[in-house]
């Protein structure tokens, strides 16, 4: 849980996670009627100025949204609902009411009940009318995925080898008996001749692996969340950035407590394993693979991108359920078209990443144009060790994105990978 300043506490409401009630919406275990069972994922048309809602790759429904108006537009690119809140208050206009709120960025994007829907006017959010905005609110969860692009995009049924599979966790090798006086001497013998031997580093629990900084100061205002009704919507409150996994969060190791080296952890050291959906990001840029889970980073390791110097694009694949074999699982990419250049650099400039400013000072070439699903994943190999460790966490809800950007500043405490494109 992160701290906040006393003003900040004393404007909050200190309710941002009421839920709704069946007399508020009838309908709230299924709003949207009997839908499949699977990941969520929100596709919003910036061109359309419309909403497009999927469930397990399955189309549901569809709204007319507001987005940002052109001297504030509304950032494209992939994210997840980071935080929810039904009777949000700005803590700057006045307590002026955001209905309804699911938060996409620390830096103040949300959807939220609002008024406009149709044409641009808000200043980076996304409003939503009232009754799509209630029914939506009821059906997500933290770690929905929100994908905004210029124009309409669809989530497609995707197979590849390249994927990775869910492996379950070898159980514990029973201890050996007592061999014989005459086969400890032997051992004994071969181990003076010579033999090599394992130092295994026991495998640290997870409250021992990349905890937050429970006491830091939130560095993200909400400074652009938008309130309904107005063209400049207000942000969201410090109060209400403390998301449930946030409040988790508080009571892991201390704070100095470092993420482990990869290379460090025993494979053979068998723990228990979380059902917790993890999000997976590959950076052409940083050539790294990033894991995190429950909003938190568990360790990254480096890959080797074939031909790095050529863009990969952004994809982000997400796996539905199980196949029958109960280990591979049935996946959809959704691909992010090309952005024209002046975009492209603009959004370097606003957004650089360490790895982007190094390459500021390198000779501009021209590059081809990015790669499809399947020629991205081809170029990209990942140790052994990296795979079997993701192979043992990763179940369906989990998400992979392969980009050419590092990590980009919206990414951090109490969120997954987000990778604005624009």
């Amino acid at each position: 849980m992160l701290a906040t300043t006393a003003a900040a506490r004393a404007q909050s409401n200190h309710r941002p996670y009421v839920k709704a009630t069946r007399a508020e919406h009838p309908n709230a275990k299924e709003p949207f009627g009997t839908i499949p069972k699977g990941p969520l994922q929100i596709i919003i048309s910036i061109d359309q100025q419309k909403l497009h809602l999927y469930s397990d790759s399955v189309h549901v429904a569809d709204s007319p949204v507001a987005t940002g108006v052109l001297n504030h537009p509304t950032p494209l690119g992939i994210f997840d609902v980071i935080q929810k809140s039904r009777l949000h208050l700005s803590n700057i206009y006045s307590n002026a009411p955001m209905p309804y709120m699911q938060r996409i960025t620390w830096s103040g994007v949300a959807l939220h009940e609002g008024v406009g829907a149709g044409h641009r006017a808000s200043h980076g959010c996304i409003r939503v009318p009232h009754e799509f905005a209630v029914q939506l609110w009821a059906l997500t969860k933290l770690g929905a995925e929100v994908i905004i692009a210029d124009a309409e995009l669809h989530p497609l049924e995707f197979a590849d080898p390249h994927l990775f599979v869910h492996r379950e966790q070898s159980a514990a090798p029973a201890p050996a008996a007592a061999a014989p006086a005459e086969t400890k001497s032997l051992v004994t013998a071969q181990s003076a001749d010579g033999a090599t031997t394992t130092d295994a580093v026991q495998q640290p629990s997870k409250d021992a692996v990349d905890p937050p900084a429970a006491a830091a100061a939130d560095p993200r205002p909400g400074a652009a969340v938008d309130p309904p009704g107005t063209a400049a919507d207000p942000p969201v409150s410090a109060e209400d950035q403390l998301a449930p996994a946030k409040q988790q969060s508080a009571a892991l190791a201390p704070a100095d407590v470092k993420p482990a080296a990869l290379s460090a952890i025993s494979t053979d050291v068998p723990r228990k394993v979380s059902k917790t959906p993890i999000a997976i990001f590959i950076s052409r840029r940083e050539k790294k693979i990033f894991v995190r889970q429950d909003f938190a980073p568990l360790f990254d390791a480096p890959v080797a991108v074939e031909h790095p110097e050529q863009r990969i694009g952004n994809h982000i694949f997400t796996a539905l359920d199980y196949l029958s074999d109960g280990s591979t699982l049935r996946w959809n990419v959704v691909s992010m078209p090309d952005e024209p250049p002046a975009r492209a650099a603009a959004h370097e400039r606003k957004y650089p990443s360490a790895a982007s400013r190094d390459e500021r000072t390198a000779k501009p070439s021209p590059l081809p144009p990015p790669q499809t699903p399947q020629q991205a994943l081809a170029r990209i190999e990942i140790p052994q060790d990296v795979i079997e460790r993701i192979s043992r966490l990763i179940v369906p809800g989990s998400s992979l994105i392969v980009s050419d950007q590092g990590l980009g500043e919206e990414t951090g405490e109490g969120t997954n990978f987000i990778v604005v494109t624009r």
